[in-house]
């Protein structure tokens, strides 16, 4: 049974090689006659004359609107990878090795605190304001 499947899977893989060339011929064939054709050439031509026209125009539209085009944006964007690169190296390079921290001396508990200095006693208030 293993060998009448293997035998298919070549036959069919065989058939689809000789399919495949007959129709890369067929389309050489009709790509060769089409460009001996002189009106074909002229419209192909002109076509492409016309795209450049188009792409030209949409460009300086682009460009008067104040966007970027595709192929400024791809530059912009490999330009920027390679200055954040170049920041990461300088700033690698010029970061100093940590310094240990010094501790700082803890805050007094109300325990070690020294007592604050006794208020002066309140006046009266039945004695008149002295005057000057």
């Amino acid at each position: 049974m293993a060998k009448k499947k293997k035998a298919k899977e070549t036959t069919d893989a065989g058939a689809l090689g000789r399919l495949s060339k007959a129709g890369e011929d067929a389309l050489t064939r009709l790509v060769e006659e089409l460009g001996k054709n002189e009106r074909v050439t002229d419209a192909v031509g002109r076509a492409m004359a016309a795209k450049d026209k188009l792409d030209d125009g949409a460009r300086r539209a682009v460009g008067g609107v104040g966007l970027a085009a595709a192929e400024e944006l791809k530059d912009l964007r490999k330009h920027i990878e390679r200055l954040e690169k170049r920041l990461a190296k300088l700033e690698s390079a010029s970061k100093p090795p940590p310094k240990p921290r010094a501790t700082k001396p803890r805050a007094a508990t109300a325990a070690t605190r020294k007592p604050a200095a006794p208020k002066a006693p309140p006046k009266p208030a039945d004695e008149p304001p002295a005057t000057s």
